[in-house]
């Protein structure tokens, strides 16, 4: 006798199962929109749509020429430094290093790149950093600057701001002066993940 409630319980149970999640999938789109996730997932602040590089010619610490293509192929992070780098630069510096350095054996696939405003001051970055960092290329433009207008017309609100340049040329993301280092690091794995390029 007690077979048919328990059943239309049952029945009842597995009805609001099925269509509990449609029902507030429902509510949550059209009626309260203001609880829908946004959906990002980056910590940078997403340059969008991602902008090609502008035609520039730098000059490395050895006054080698180059042009944009050294900031393609790989990942680049872009510091736009000045004459010397101070404490806050060797701290930021510092902090992009260790990320690189985070990535293993995918840190190949990321460059650092500390863009100076003359080639008359790399003699003395190149004296100061090469130590601490071997790995990160200093350069600075030649003839009338380009880059770094380019990129201070963006969207960074700070001087200390740390540009990422996609291995295809394109600035694709801004990080501030203040940064959680494991974001940053979070974000360039997850780029590295579903990237095949660079």
């Amino acid at each position: 006798m007690n077979q048919v409630p328990r059943g239309r319980g049952q029945l009842l149970l597995l009805a609001a199962l099925f269509f509990g999640p449609l029902a507030a999938a429902v509510l949550l789109y059209f009626v309260f929109p203001q609880f829908q996730p946004h959906g990002r997932t980056n910590y940078g602040e997403l340059v969008d749509p991602a902008r090609p590089l502008p035609a520039l010619t730098l000059v490395d610490a050895d006054g080698k020429a180059l042009d944009r293509d050294a900031l393609r192929g790989r990942w680049t992070y872009v510091y736009l430094g000045a004459d010397l780098c101070d404490a806050v630069c060797a701290n930021k510096l510092f902090q992009f290093r260790q990320i690189r350095t985070l990535l293993n054996e995918k840190r190949m696939r990321v460059q650092r790149v500390y863009l100076a405003p003359s080639a008359a001051a790399l003699p003395a970055l190149r004296e100061q950093l090469a130590g601490t960092h071997p790995d990160l290329h200093l350069y600075a433009e030649s003839g009338t600057p380009a880059l770094r207008p380019f990129l201070l017309a963006g969207p960074a609100r700070d001087p200390q701001s740390v540009y990422l340049i996609d291995p295809l040329g394109n600035w694709l993301m801004v990080y501030p002066a203040e940064v959680d280092y494991r974001k940053v690091l979070d974000d360039i794995k997850k780029l590295l993940r579903i990237s095949q390029i660079g």
